[in-house]
């Protein structure tokens, strides 16, 4: 019998033809285009899927950011790749024409951030009833390691909340506001709940809100107000920088006191008067002061009852170092402040330094002590901040042209100066006037009395002394006469209280124009001292306590004119720490390395 062999095709080969089949029958009857779910798929598209209960979508292969950028291009074929990605939660593609992941989520895709909880907090007061305004706002400390757009929310149950949004453009810790809209509701504490880009961030303790109760009556008194802590430019104000501010308090109820913004710095203060009367409450400081000028802050407070609600204080920036030329003698008693009691006095951080208490809010001095002659005309060539002269300076004529040149072009000096045919030659120069004399005047022990005008020199940071005076040391005093008016402010003139003799002339002016400073004694100074007072009456006439501070000497003068021999008070330190504050600020604003 003859036998037949059927082969039978397995079941892939079947589904292989049929797929080929059915898929050449179905494009050729679709113009090319495939439909899931639809018998007539758009004739435009490739692919055109419907859901047929409209209650699916398509899942697009879904890869961590770590995996997308595992994928190795091939730009020549992949350009349009597209994935979900689930660490920026965005579809992203690839693009040739940029070589890069795109994001469709925006151009720069999601940020990548952290937020950090102990450096951020709420600004502003926040009052039952009160709306919002833009001086209520989240301030949000981040480090951000990834740009990109964020969204940031803080959600109360209590009336109001914050909302922002925006582009990261650089990397690395950053702060950024967050603004707040609505109304509070009821007077209590909210804590904030924070969100990052959809994330929850859990802050502990919680970024807190205190809410208070409607504002009560009172009144400020800025003149009595005591701004503390110290203020450098470039550096952030902390917890120290504060004001603060008595008020009187007529009825009871919530306070807001806030201060407009000046050089990067403002203050405010919240809270809730529990009694009637005069108390104190604290503006609290921010920012970041941007220079050394005096700032004039304006306080507004939210008082109810017609009081006055506004008033001013002034804020003291720490002026930076200076640089201070001492031309004169070493080893002489401090005459040009190079050296003991002098020196100490400018060194002495309670009078000028950096502690909130300090008097003149400075960062110090640097010093200089040149030799006369070349060495002095280099040093004045180098544009020092401050020139102090004194015993036994005489100025040579290549020495007061420079002095001359340094004068007008800003520099600031403190001529204490006692040899006369020198002083009348430096004087005709600045002042262009051969009529000015300087002639030698009195002797060791002169007492001189200041004139009484209110004057940051005479009426300055370390005393009051108009009316007072000053006292010559061991010597005759340079007084000049023929020097206009116009052109300076005379402290005192030429005839000693405790003489008879009368004489016409200026022994201690301060120039209207030019930064100068002086006195007909080189020895104005003297003290050799490191702090303390010498017994002399007619000698040593520089005085100041233990900590370096100035103070007057209180038996000084020889005996004339109806004063017995040590009897009366010179106020020589008080006067030179004054002139050394004068000469900061000028120097600062108005000197030779600012103009």
């Amino acid at each position: 019998m003859m036998s037949t062999k059927f082969t039978s095709p397995s079941i892939k080969c079947i589904l292989i033809a049929l797929l080929f089949t059915f898929g050449e029958y179905y494009s050729q009857s679709t113009n090319g285009a495939v439909g899931i779910n639809t018998t007539t798929p758009n004739a435009n598209s490739v692919l055109d899927v419907v859901s047929s209960n409209n209650n699916k979508g398509v899942l697009i292969p879904r890869l961590t950011e770590a995996q997308r950028n595992a994928i190795a291009i091939n730009n020549a074929q992949d350009d349009g790749l597209t994935i979900y990605n689930t660490t920026e939660d965005c579809i992203n593609y690839w693009s040739l024409a940029d070589n890069e992941w795109k994001s469709v989520c925006g151009q720069m895709g999601k940020a990548v951030f952290t937020v950090d909880c102990s450096s951020s907090k709420a600004m502003g007061s926040y009052v039952k009833g009160k709306e919002l305004t833009s001086s209520n706002y989240l301030s949000i400390a981040v480090n951000v390691t990834k740009l990109g757009n964020y969204t940031i929310t803080g959600t109360t149950p209590n009336g109001y909340n914050f909302y922002g949004t925006g582009v990261f453009l650089n990397t690395g810790v950053q702060t950024i506001q967050i603004p707040g809209q609505g109304t509070p509701q009821n007077v209590q504490t909210d804590n904030i709940t924070l969100e990052a880009n959809g994330a929850a961030v859990n802050c502990t303790p919680a970024i807190s809100i205190a809410v208070l109760s409607p504002a009560g009556s009172y009144t400020m008194s800025c003149g009595s107000a005591t701004v503390n802590g110290v203020y450098k430019v470039g550096t952030a104000l902390t917890a120290s920088n504060t004001i603060t501010l008595p008020v009187n308090v007529s009825a009871l109820g919530s306070y807001t006191v806030t201060t407009n913004t000046v050089d990067g710095i403002s203050f405010s203060g919240s809270g809730t008067f529990t009694s009637t009367g005069n108390q104190n409450i604290t503006l609290s400081g921010t920012g970041t002061p941007t220079s050394t000028s005096v700032k004039t802050i304006t306080i507004t407070s939210d008082s109810q009852g017609g009081v006055s609600t506004t008033c001013t204080v002034n804020v003291i920036v720490v002026i930076p170092v200076k640089t201070v030329v001492h031309l004169g003698g070493t080893g002489d008693h401090g005459y040009s402040a190079e050296e003991d009691a002098s020196r100490n006095l400018m060194d002495a951080a309670a009078n000028f330094g950096t502690l909130a208490t300090s008097v003149v809010k400075f960062e110090g001095f640097t010093h200089l002590a040149p030799a006369d002659g070349a060495p002095a005309i280099a040093a004045l060539n180098n544009k020092p901040d401050i020139v102090i002269m004194g015993y036994p300076y005489s100025p040579n004529a290549a020495e007061r042209t420079a002095i001359v040149d340094y004068l007008n072009k800003g520099g600031v000096v403190i001529a204490q100066l006692e040899e006369n045919a020198s002083i009348q030659a430096l004087m005709r120069s600045i002042f262009a006037s051969p009529q000015i004399n300087a002639t030698g005047r009195n002797s060791g022990g002169a007492v001189y009395q200041m004139i009484n005008i209110n004057d940051e020199i005479l009426n300055g940071p370390f005393g009051d002394v108009r009316g007072k005076n000053w006292g010559e040391d061991a010597s005759a005093t340079s007084a000049l006469d023929g020097v206009s008016e116009s052109f300076i402010t005379s402290y005192s003139g030429a005839s000693a209280i405790n003489s008879t003799s009368v004489f016409a002339g200026t022994t201690m002016f301060k120039h209207k124009n030019l930064n100068l400073f002086y006195v007909g004694d080189g020895g104005f100074l003297s003290n050799f001292n490191a702090n303390g007072t010498i017994a002399s009456n007619t000698a040593y006439p520089f005085a100041t306590n233990t900590s370096n501070f100035p103070v007057a000497k209180t038996a000084y003068g020889f005996a004339g004119n109806g004063n017995t021999l040590g009897s009366m008070a010179v106020q020589n330190s008080i006067i030179f720490a004054n002139v050394v504050a004068w000469a900061i600020k000028q120097a600062e604003f108005n000197g030779i390395n600012t103009q």
